[in-house]
């Protein structure tokens, strides 16, 4: 069996999860709808339709709605554009160079859209480490359910026993449990840690440096 993890993107690999909150909320307020970034932070790590659904009740007035998301991801892309590979969160690629060096096969699987997730990814210099990546654009059903997990472990070829997922949101802790994996909770972006624990997560770490070291602790599993 082959050992494999999966991350999560804003908050777990990236230090983006202010900058969606802002936006978010800007492009809200700039609309004439009330939000504070602090309303955003627990809807991080859903897709951003439900998101928006969460945050106001748009019904009918389809061009409202259109007009905050072309918004919200025109400021965000440029404002991550700006901020390039600064946004990468400490320790990231030494942890990622370190479990590809052991054998781990990795992906991303996220809730971003597949422009924003690609860009991301390009600016922060992920692509050389990651062997899939699995967007919201790729699936019907977002997270929580297990449908981009699943089809990121379809696309390494590898099965959901024994795997792990790595996240910062207790959407992320639901899917891997949906999908049968591992959920490992970390504290760098969204949730609290008794967030991700009262979720599921069956360890929740405070640094890719320890989420590193507590994977490669794991014992290699038999082919």
């Amino acid at each position: 069996m082959t050992r494999t993890v999966l991350f999560d993107l804003d908050g777990t690999l990236t230090d983006t999860v202010p900058l969606i909150a802002e936006h978010l909320s800007g492009a809200l307020v700039s609309n004439g709808i009330d939000c504070t970034p602090q309303a955003v932070y627990p809807l991080i790590g859903r897709p951003l339709d439900v998101a928006m659904g969460e945050l106001h009740q748009f019904g009918d007035d389809h061009d409202t709605l259109a007009r905050v998301v072309d918004e919200y991801l025109e400021n965000l892309l440029r404002a991550v554009d700006e901020a390039g590979d600064t946004l990468l969160l400490p320790g990231v690629h030494d942890m990622l160079e370190r479990l590809r060096a052991e054998g781990f096969r990795v992906g991303v699987v996220t809730a971003k859209g597949a422009e924003s997730a690609v860009q991301l990814m390009s600016v922060t210099g992920l692509n050389p480490f990651v062997e899939a990546l699995v967007t919201n654009s790729d699936v019907e059903r977002g997270k929580p359910f297990p449908d981009a997990a699943l089809l990121g472990l379809e696309r390494l070829g590898v099965a959901a026993e024994g795997a792990w997922y790595v996240g910062d949101a207790t959407s992320d802790i639901e899917m891997a449990i949906a999908a049968g994996m591992r959920p490992m909770g970390i504290t760098t972006g969204a949730a609290t840690r008794e967030a991700l624990l009262e979720a599921g997560a069956e360890v929740v770490v405070d640094s890719a440096a320890e989420a590193a070291e507590f994977l490669l602790e794991q014992e290699q599993p038999e082919n």
